[in-house]
């Protein structure tokens, strides 16, 4: 999907109606039916969410929060390709060499260096201008939102594997991702690889 067919996606377009509104008041300085600060309803995780207190259902808050996904990782490929035609006219020699990226736990940017050819300065030069680009913001955004998904989807492809806390950080390499022709297949393809898998509870009656 292009991104901005994404952008003015009617998801998107709704949420800016949510930001609109006001809030319903019952006491003053009180609103009805939100949760106190620090504590997620679970049942409607989009109370704790500024501009989202609108949304209705749990269906209707996943497939927001899959919009905001597919958005996040499309606005990262725009920043990767400014990101390698960098390397192509400023460091061809990084440019010839094969590496990759991901997140760490603390959600920076690490270099996967496939093959042990690149450098300290190298590395460390990569990651700044990573970052220069904006690509760690949208990566972090992505990463989060997948998160909150494997939290609260109960069915699909995301609710078979243990994807909390950063778990989705160790397995996703995201050079890979933004490289290929079909990222949603191949963020499917890394997960189903290298996650693990939740173990179905099976009672057994004697």
């Amino acid at each position: 999907m292009d991104i901005q067919d994404l952008i003015k996606s009617p998801v998107v377009t709704q949420n800016k109606t949510y930001a609109q509104q006001k809030p319903v008041s019952g006491k003053p300085g009180k609103e009805i039916g939100v949760p106190s600060r620090g504590v997620v309803d679970e049942e409607r995780p989009w109370l704790a969410e500024p501009n989202l207190k609108a949304i209705k259902s749990m269906g209707e808050y996943l497939s927001f929060k899959k919009m905001e996904a597919n958005i996040a990782l499309e606005l990262a490929k725009v920043a990767y390709t400014s990101f390698k035609n960098e390397i192509y006219n400023s460091r061809p020699e990084l440019a010839a060499k094969d590496f990759s990226f991901s997140l760490d736990a603390t959600g920076n940017i690490r270099i996967i260096d496939t093959h042990g050819t690149l450098s300290n300065e190298e590395k460390t030069w990569l990651i700044e201008r990573i970052d220069h680009r904006g690509l760690k913001d949208h990566l972090t955004d992505h990463l989060k939102t997948s998160e909150l998904l494997a939290k609260y989807e109960k069915t699909g492809f995301s609710a078979g594997y243990k994807l909390e806390n950063m778990d989705l950080a160790r397995i996703i390499d995201y050079g890979k991702l933004l490289e290929s022709d079909d990222m949603e297949q191949t963020w499917k393809n890394q997960i189903s690889v290298r996650a693990e898998k939740r173990t179905p509870f099976i009672s057994v009656r004697i």
